[in-house]
């Protein structure tokens, strides 16, 4: 297995998930056995926002 995982993983942004999925976890009453459901939530969610973040805005050079 490949342990140099540095070069794959943006820690900052499972970070993030791991936040967002908490807060969703919390809001909803810790319901047990459900923690990959809000993981995967929570991941969307990131994905979402980042993809957002990550796009120029539309110029006429951009057409």
């Amino acid at each position: 297995m490949y342990h140099d995982t540095d070069k794959f993983v943006d820690l900052d942004f499972e970070q993030s998930v791991r936040r967002v999925a908490y807060h969703l976890w919390e809001r909803d009453g810790r319901p047990f056995g459900r923690e990959k459901d809000y993981w995967f939530r929570a991941l969307e969610e990131q994905l979402a926002a980042r993809e957002r973040t990550d796009k120029p805005p539309l110029t006429a050079a951009n057409d």
